[in-house]
C-alpha cells in the first residue's frame, strides 16, 4: 500500500502530455528491438503519463496499458484523448501477477520497471509469457545488482530502493533463467545507466544538447555491465 500511495501522489502531479528526452530515448530503445513492429502491445505498469501505449497507438498500432494505480490509468487515459489516440488504447486496473488479457493475446509486452516492485515476480515474468503469442517479444528493464554499480553510487542507489519500494535488484543470468522457466528465451540483453548518467542527470531540461551527449555515451556501452545502474533484456516467446 505504501508503494501504491507514494506513486499516486505522483502520478496526480501530471498535468499534460509531454516526451522528455528519456522518454523519447526510451522509444527509440523499444523501436530498434522490435517492439512496435506489431499489435496489440501491452504496457504492465504503464503509469500516469501513459507514453509508451499512446505513443504506440500513434505509430497504428493497439495498446493496452495495465496499472495498479487506478490514478495513473484515469490520467493516461485522458492524456490519450487529449492526443487523439484514444480509439487504440485500452486501459486495465489489475497487477502484473494476474493480467486481464486472454493467452496468446498479444504481440509485444513491456515491463519496464516492474519486476523489482511485486511480490511474486515469477508470477509476472510467467503472465508475460502467457499473454504473448509465439515468436511474441517482451521488453524488461530492471535494477541492476548493486555489485555491478560503481561504487561512489551505490548509497545513493540503496536509497532509492528504499524510497520506491524495491523489493530486488537483478542479475542479468537470474533474470534469464526465470524466464527462461516460463518459455521466454533471451533475444539481446543491454546495460545501462553508467557513470555518466549522473551528468545527464545533473544537466536536465536545462541544455538538451548535453543531455544527448551523456545519451549516446551511455549508450555506446550498453554492452558493458560495469558500472551500469539498469539491466534491460530482451525476450521472445518460444
Amino acid at each position: 500500500m505504501g508503494q501504491r500511495a507514494y506513486f499516486d501522489a505522483e502520478f496526480a502531479s501530471y498535468d499534460r502530455y509531454a516526451l522528455e528526452n528519456w522518454r523519447v530515448a526510451y522509444l527509440d530503445r523499444l523501436q530498434a528491438a522490435g517492439l512496435f513492429d506489431g499489435s496489440p502491445l501491452v504496457d504492465v505498469g504503464v503509469g500516469g503519463s501513459g507514453y509508451t501505449v499512446i505513443e504506440a497507438a500513434r505509430r497504428g498500432l493497439d495498446a493496452v496499458g495495465c496499472d495498479l494505480s487506478l490514478t495513473a490509468l484515469l490520467k493516461a487515459r485522458r492524456f490519450a484523448e487529449t492526443e487523439g489516440v484514444s480509439e487504440r488504447t485500452t486501459w486495465a486496473c489489475c497487477s502484473a501477477e494476474r493480467l486481464p488479457l486472454e493467452s496468446g493475446s498479444c504481440r509485444a509486452a513491456l515491463a519496464i520497471a516492474v519486476l523489482e516492485h511485486v511480490p511474486d515476480d515469477r508470477a509476472a515474468l510467467a503472465e508475460l509469457a502467457r499473454v504473448l503469442r509465439p515468436g511474441g517479444r517482451a521488453w524488461v528493464t530492471v535494477p541492476h545488482a548493486l555489485r555491478h554499480v560503481s561504487r561512489p553510487f551505490r548509497a545513493a542507489n540503496r536509497r532509492h530502493d528504499l524510497r520506491l519500494g524495491h523489493l530486488r535488484r537483478y542479475e542479468a543470468d537470474e533474470l534469464a533463467e526465470r524466464a527462461r522457466a516460463v518459455g521466454l528465451e533471451v533475444v539481446d540483453t543491454q546495460y545501462s545507466g553508467h557513470p555518466v548518467k549522473v551528468l545527464q542527470l545533473l544537466a536536465g531540461r536545462a541544455s538538451g544538447r548535453v543531455w544527448w551527449w551523456c545519451e549516446r555515451r551511455d549508450r555506446r556501452r550498453w554492452r558493458q555491465p560495469r558500472g551500469s545502474m539498469q539491466l534491460s533484456v530482451v525476450f521472445e516467446r518460444a
